[in-house]
């Protein structure tokens, strides 16, 4: 990112789908190479192909290239090496293919073929470009499995459909855009690793739920199960299907002895029947549903962000929690870069979660700059989610050294089974260019984050915080006193 790109090229590979996390790991791989800058791999939607010219990545040749065919696009410093990055993600690629032959490992042609072979198996993970994953999710459905959808581009009456035939099976459908879920102890898709404890989740919100259930174990409770739903499942055209028998579940377990509804932004009428169900559990629940201004049942006890719907659940099961504390002092001796701003502005938010994006815009209020989820299905659409491979989320944060208007940068860093190996060293890149550019153009830069993780995920919780106040940023054990943290320091302030 610090070097100067002098040559770009690519390659086109019609036809070919490559997971989330393989493509993921060929880009890092391909970035290795000497001389490499940048090293892109996408399917070629529109979205992908706007962003790659924006970039400065698009290579001659992808002209013709459609939503079904995948792109590598590589930048250099020179001609050599981006041939030699091109011929790394290729070779990759390559060992990617099945094995033919008597020794090749025999893998499942279809959910139907792998739910025989599994035996035991009671859930289906459906990880496919949206056009397909309604069809791979109706096949789970009849083999009588329950599933977990990560994939996004699902039509909502698709979705419908989906829950309600699943509704009449007794069996559930999380997602389609779930990220994460936590069954029995279990972790899918994102999930943090937290033990188990009293405490059940239903979330509309993936990111949601890893905050709430990180910020519970790192209090000292643990988790029973942490449903996730979707982030559409509250949505009128959905009706809280998978919401409402996530509900009637951790009612019915007798391990889980409180109960916790997190949600994006909701329809305000199947928000309000899912808080009529909730005060009827019989158990304490707490919700925290993101903009909701309705009246909350007996019963029920309202949490406007996720840190106090994490402490309120302790206090449900009896267990005393302290209120977290933020940054001693904005004020560091190692430099300026940590002290307010020596002016009034903005606070810019990149996320890679939406409901702590969503969050973090309420708490910053009036000082809300640029927020922007690099999540949401627009940007992820035939490109790994940015918990995977931040690389798009990097060039915003590199950007915004150049926005006169950004007086604090404010960011979320995700751990997770699945999510990128050093979400924290792959950001330091696009932080150090960041204040570089603010440097040139005689700013200063204050960087605020939250670490979402624990100490168990395979990350390290305390490895990804050092590495970030080693970059002189200051982090948060929340992301609410995060987002507060940014805007007092965006006011002038020393938030302490």
């Amino acid at each position: 990112m610090e070097r100067d790109v002098v040559h770009v090229t690519g390659k086109t590979f019609k036809g070919r789908y490559v997971d989330s996390v393989a493509l993921m790991r060929i880009s890092d791989e391909t970035r290795r190479v000497p001389g490499v800058s940048s090293a892109t791999l996408v399917l070629a939607t529109a979205a992908n192909r706007q962003a790659l010219v924006e970039a400065g990545l698009w290579a001659p040749g992808a002209e013709g290239a459609g939503p079904d065919d995948l792109i590598i696009a590589v930048a250099a410093e020179s001609e050599a090496a981006a041939c030699a990055g091109l011929e790394r993600a290729e070779a990759l690629l390559a060992t990617r293919r099945p094995r033919a032959g008597p020794d090749a490992a025999e893998s499942p042609c279809s959910i139907t073929a792998g739910a025989r072979s599994a035996g035991a198996a009671s859930l289906a993970v459906v990880s496919v470009p949206g056009r397909y994953a309604v069809a791979e999710a109706h096949q789970a459905l009849s083999a009588g499995l329950h599933v977990f959808v990560f994939s996004d581009g699902v039509e909502l009456a698709d979705e419908a459909q989906l829950k309600q035939r699943a509704r009449a099976r007794d069996l559930l459908v999380m997602g389609p855009e779930c990220g994460t879920s936590i069954i029995n102890g279990v972790g899918v898709g994102f999930a943090n690793a937290v033990r188990r404890g009293a405490v059940g989740l239903v979330g509309a919100s993936g990111t949601g739920l890893q905050e709430v259930t990180t910020l519970v174990h790192r209090l000292g409770a643990g988790v029973s199960h942490a449903i996730g739903t979707g982030g559409r499942d509250l949505q009128a055209a959905v009706g809280g299907i998978t919401t409402l028998q996530a509900l009637e579940l951790l009612g019915a377990d007798p391990r889980t002895r409180a109960v916790v509804i997190v949600s994006k932004p909701a329809d305000d009428a199947i928000a309000g029947a899912v808080l009529e169900a909730a005060s009827g559990l019989g158990k304490p629940v707490v919700a925290c549903l993101l903009g909701w201004r309705g009246k909350v049942p007996a019963g029920v006890r309202a949490a406007p962000t996720l840190e106090e719907a994490a402490l309120a659940a302790l206090d449900a099961i009896g267990m005393e929690a302290r209120p977290l504390a933020g940054p001693k002092s904005t004020r560091r001796p190692r430099g300026e870069r940590s002290r307010p701003s020596s002016r009034r502005g903005r606070v810019h938010g990149l996320y890679t979660g939406g409901t702590l994006c969503e969050e973090a815009r309420a708490v910053v209020g009036d000082a809300a700059g640029r927020f922007v989820d690099f999540g949401a299905p627009e940007y992820t659409q035939g490109r790994p989610h940015p918990m995977i491979d931040p690389e798009l989320r990097n060039r915003a944060i590199a950007a915004t050294g150049d926005d006169p208007s950004a007086a604090v940068l404010l960011l979320d860093v995700v751990l997770g089974h699945c999510a990128h190996p050093d979400p924290a060293g792959a950001a330091a890149p696009g932080i150090r260019e960041a204040r570089t550019r603010a440097k040139r153009g005689r700013r200063q830069l204050p960087v605020v984050a939250h670490v979402v993780g624990t100490a168990e995920d395979p990350q390290r919780l305390a490895a990804q915080e050092r590495t970030l106040r080693e970059l002189d940023v200051i982090v948060c054990p929340s992301n609410r006193l995060a987002a507060a943290t940014a805007r007092e320091l965006a006011r002038g302030r020393d938030a302490r």
